[in-house]
């Protein structure tokens, strides 16, 4: 009987272990944001890879949907930018840097703890900030 709880306490343990890894394909979207000028909506796709234990590489392309609020006219920029990211006591940070220079843009940082299931929630912390959640593909 002994023997048959270890067994199963050791089969468990890769599955908790693997459930507070963060590697995998996200995709992230905020809630709106912007000044009286702009309304801004961010969205992309996140795809992170161990690194070292509790740090993360990872790949980010950012779609940023700015909208003129006078004229209604939009324009969307696209970023690719190189990030680590860092799962430190509940709070997991990405910070960035731009892979491909894009005028204007400064890199995006974010700052996330766990949501509901393959969930991220936390704030968009760069030039300006927004809610953002990413949500896990795969």
């Amino acid at each position: 009987m002994l023997w048959a709880v270890a067994a199963v306490a050791l089969i468990a343990t890769p599955a908790v272990a693997q459930s507070g890894d963060l590697s995998g394909t996200w995709a992230f979207q905020t809630q709106p944001y912007g000044d009286q000028q702009f309304g801004v909506v961010m969205s992309g796709v996140a795809i992170a890879t161990a690194s070292a234990p509790n740090r993360y590489d990872i790949r980010l392309i950012a779609n940023e949907l700015i909208i003129e609020r006078a004229s209604g006219r939009s324009q969307t920029i696209t970023a690719r930018q190189t990030c680590t990211g860092e799962d430190a006591g509940g709070q997991f940070n990405i910070t960035c840097q731009m892979a491909e220079p894009v005028e204007g843009y400064e890199p995006d940082n974010f700052v996330l703890q766990r949501g509901e299931a393959d969930q991220l929630v936390g704030v968009l912390s760069s030039a300006t900030s927004g809610q953002v959640t990413f949500t896990r593909v795969r």
